[in-house]
């Protein structure tokens, strides 16, 4: 006996369905043992599976839609079956796509802590190079073994399960009608999330204090399709109105009247900025961190100012860039340093020196087009930009360029010859995922975090090296050398996401024959920003008013000890006291410290929201 044609119907539309969310769960279980050790409470997993089959319905049925009309059309109108090769090839374009989603969201995230997003896509399309030089023999194995499973789960569904029900039966006019109306009214429900006010988001699935089991709730392919279609022309953080936003964070902006304190003993000392890859709180003894990585990083630290408590702006190279040089805070989802016609019109420290006659350098191992740091630097006052192909091809290199000592011995030459005073950054390379090593590891090679405490202790003795030798010049004794990281990171720890200030927390010191005697050994354990740098060295020798908003000089004598942190999907703020992290897709609060009471983590929060809503506007002006 034949079935209802009616049941026929449904019984296609459930096995598309099906077809997608399988693959969903494909791709959420991919992630689930690509991260295991990031859950903290493993009985979350179950709950992220059940709470992000929202996310995964609404995508389905976005993908049914398109068939569905077909399908009424072909009922009403063609009324006979047609070729089934239009459904697979409108099925096996996002499929191919969802797959390369995929395998590279999953490497993305143990380095990024987030998941794939425009920003990755946009970086990782300007800088080939760089992306395949964080790519290692592990990755490759698990993302082949990923591809190859995806397609045979994907080609046995579909062919099992979807061709088999994807069967034309004749139905009545009245018949027609109620499927078409039912198949509208559920796909209208299930896309939207509902019926209520407020249209389907990520933060419906979370339900978790890790931030982990929310992402893994969380549709990669949604979050990633829905942040494709967002533009920048419209502020992901408009929480209020502007003359709100400004007026909550005037108090906590620098002010023109500040005292700064001299710190140095003359006017146009030589300045070298150091710039640390990836460099973290958690590998100084001086920090609280673990003994023995960097010895001689921590006694320069003990030479000089020490700053114990600062933060850098953002998680990624590009925004740290920007931080240091500009003063300009991280902006989420973008980077207006991918934005040359805006990074262009940015005020940065270099422009000060060129303006002063100085020498002005930069040295980096890697390719300096990566993130438009040679266009940012020729653009700000740098004369001279020496990366990868300034050096020999028989030089030591690793995946990611020159190493890091052959640069230094490059830039020490070259400070020999250079007419004084000269303004020269410093940006090491090798202490970037995958740590890589031509040699020994000092802390083995087991895990990724031995691996990067091994190339931070290659990065500390390369260092020291290179300033033992400094202190062996005529021109130390005028030089004041600073040191900061461009972002946190992970490693060692592995335990701190991107809500968490933690993942910020990085060094920042100042020492050198310039230095005041009086300053030499200070220890300063409140907070400062990375952003902090750029007033700083332009105060160093300059009396006009710095032109960085949101940058304070470190020695100012009366100032807010504040900073704020960003990344894609987070924003948070630290002072002496107290620290808050948001989530952004989550719209709740994901991390408080010394925070007692509602009322005064709300009114932090309300200060980061007006902070960040008025820097994405700027980069919008820009």
């Amino acid at each position: 006996m034949n079935k209802p044609a009616w049941r026929s119907h449904i019984l296609f539309l459930l096995s598309y369905f099906l077809y997608w969310y399988v693959l969903f769960l494909f791709d959420r279980t991919a992630f689930l043992i690509s991260n295991w050790s990031k859950f903290e409470d493993k009985s979350d997993i179950l709950y992220s599976y059940l709470y992000g089959i929202r996310l995964d319905a609404s995508l389905a049925c976005y993908f049914i839609a398109l068939p569905f009309i077909f399908y009424i059309i072909q009922l009403l109108v063609i009324k006979k079956p047609v070729s089934p090769w239009w459904l697979r090839g409108y099925t096996l374009v996002p499929t191919v796509l969802f797959a390369l989603i995929t395998i590279v969201n999953n490497p993305l995230y143990e380095s990024w802590g987030e998941k794939i997003s425009k920003r990755a896509i946009l970086l990782g399309a300007g800088t080939v190079g760089g992306v395949t030089s964080s790519i290692d023999l592990g990755m490759l194995i698990f993302a082949a073994i990923t591809v190859v499973l995806y397609f045979v789960i994907a080609h046995y569904t579909y062919h099992g399960i979807v061709v088999r029900a994807a069967k034309y039966r004749n139905q009545n006019w009245s018949s027609i009608l109620v499927v078409f109306v039912t198949g509208a009214f559920v796909l209208f429900a299930f896309i939207r999330g509902g019926f209520g006010r407020a249209t389907l988001n990520p933060s419906a699935v979370y339900f978790s204090d890790n931030t982990t089991s929310n992402h893994l709730a969380v549709n990669t392919y949604w979050a990633f399709l829905k942040d494709m279609m967002k533009s920048a022309k419209k502020n992901p953080y408009r929480f209020m109105s502007e003359e709100e936003a400004q007026q909550i964070i005037n108090p906590v902006l620098p002010k023109t009247s500040d005292t700064v304190e001299n710190v140095l003993r003359m006017d146009r000392p030589n300045v070298v900025l150091i710039l640390l890859e990836g460099m973290v709180a958690q590998v100084f003894e001086e920090l609280g961190g673990e003994k023995g990585i960097t010895p001689n990083l921590d006694k320069y630290m003990r030479e000089g100012v020490n700053f114990t408590r600062a933060y850098s702006a953002a998680d990624r190279s590009d925004k740290g860039m920007i931080a240091v040089m500009s003063g300009f805070p991280s902006q989420g989802t973008e980077s207006i340093i991918q934005y040359i016609p805006k990074h262009e019109k940015l005020p940065a420290i270099g422009q000060i020196y060129d303006s002063l006659k100085y020498s002005t350098s930069f040295y980096h191992g890697g390719q300096s087009q990566f993130y438009n740091f040679k266009s940012y630097m020729f653009t700000h006052g740098i004369e001279r930009v020496v990366d990868n192909a300034d050096f020999d091809l028989h030089e030591k290199r690793n995946s990611w360029g020159v190493y890091d000592h052959v640069v230094a011995e490059r830039m020490l030459q070259d400070l020999d010859e250079d007419k004084k005073p000269f303004f020269s950054i410093f940006y090491t390379l090798v202490n970037h995922e995958p740590y890589n090593l031509d040699g020994g590891y000092k802390f083995g090679k087991k895990t990724k975090a031995d691996m990067y405490r091994s190339t931070a202790y290659y990065t500390d003795t390369m260092i020291g090296n290179f300033v033992e030798r400094a202190k062996k010049k005529g021109w130390y004794d005028d030089t004041i050398f600073v040191v900061v990281s461009d972002h946190g990171n992970i490693y060692p720890n592995e335990k701190y996401g991107l809500e968490h200030p933690k993942r910020y927390h990085i060094p920042l010191f100042i020492f050198g024959g310039a230095l005041k005697e009086e300053w030499k050994g200070r220890k300063m354990e409140q907070v400062v920003s990375q952003l902090d740098v750029a007033t700083t060295l332009w105060n160093f020798v300059s009396d006009k008013p710095s032109p960085f908003k949101y940058s304070f000089d470190l020695f100012t004598r009366s100032r807010l000890h504040v900073a704020f942190y960003n990344s894609n999907s987070t924003f948070g703020i630290v002072t002496n006291e107290q620290a808050v992290g948001y989530d952004v897709l989550g719209g709740k609060v994901a991390y408080k410290e010394g925070v007692k009471i509602d009322s005064q983590k709300d009114s932090l929060i309300r200060i980061a929201k007006g902070y960040y809503q008025e820097v994405f506007k700027d980069f919008q002006n820009y």
